[in-house]
């Protein structure tokens, strides 16, 4: 499956939902408890987002992961919220400034390392911390479909994929559709090598479960969002394959 498509408009929908994160927290209040996210409150999320953004900004602008991490600011307030929206409005400069195919190199073994990668990346850290934010005051915006499915892909490639601990018990399928209505699948299975999981798109394997529904919901479960229960995802097959590798309840 293809990763980044044009017809997604990626810096828009980052300052767009850079954006919606700054007008809900400013509106609504950056004290609110995050649920999902444990202790986090939106001033952390907040916190957090901008760093994110600083820290990428600076590495597509040099072409080098040289330097510091990212850093959640100390910052409180109109301070914070004025920090951030600075922030936010440098990262879609700088990548709106960028050939995609520009050489960037990325954390993330076996991705390829261009620009294109980070403007992928940026687009759902940024969509999934302003849903996070929304959702702590009850009021989220839906997800487009075609975002959710290139989120979907892009977190099974560079969260899943090459990341240990995996605890996918047998071959699993996760099925949605995109915007249009096509039917996009992948098939993960257990690697050879434990705790690492191999992928492989189309979903013309079969396997002992599927884990399917729309995109928005698999988006978010994947980042442990929701829980599969609260949601109009369905499972077909062996449930205990799917609790393997995400909680049903």
């Amino acid at each position: 499956m293809p990763g980044l498509i044009a017809d997604l408009d990626p810096i828009r929908r980052i300052s767009d939902a850079a954006y919606r994160a700054s007008r809900t927290a400013r509106n609504l209040g950056i004290d609110r408890q995050v649920a999902h996210l444990g202790r986090w409150t939106v001033r952390d999320v907040i916190a957090h987002l901008g760093g994110v953004h600083l820290w990428a900004a600076r590495i597509v602008a040099t072409a080098s992961m040289d330097g510091p991490g990212h850093k959640k600011s100390a910052l409180d307030g109109d301070a914070l919220l004025d920090w951030f929206d600075e922030g936010a409005r440098s990262l879609a400069t700088t990548l709106a400034g960028l050939d995609p195919n520009a050489p960037c190199p990325n954390f993330n073994p076996g991705s390829a390392a261009t620009a294109e990668f980070w403007i992928r990346r940026q687009l759902h850290e940024t969509v999934v911390h302003a849903w996070d934010i929304e959702a702590a005051h009850s009021t989220t915006t839906p997800i487009d479909p075609n975002v959710a499915v290139d989120g979907i892909d892009e977190y099974l490639d560079v969260w899943v994929r090459t990341r240990g601990k995996q605890t996918l018990t047998a071959p699993l399928t996760l099925r949605t559709s995109a915007g249009d209505g096509t039917i996009r699948a992948w098939t993960l299975q257990p690697a050879v090598r434990p705790g690492r999981l191999d992928i492989t798109t189309g979903g013309s394997i079969q396997t002992p479960a599927e884990l399917a529904g729309p995109a928005e919901d698999l988006y978010l479960v994947l980042w442990n969002r929701r829980h599969i229960t609260d949601t109009h995802l369905t499972v077909t097959g062996d449930e205990d394959v799917v609790s393997s590798f995400r909680r049903l309840s």
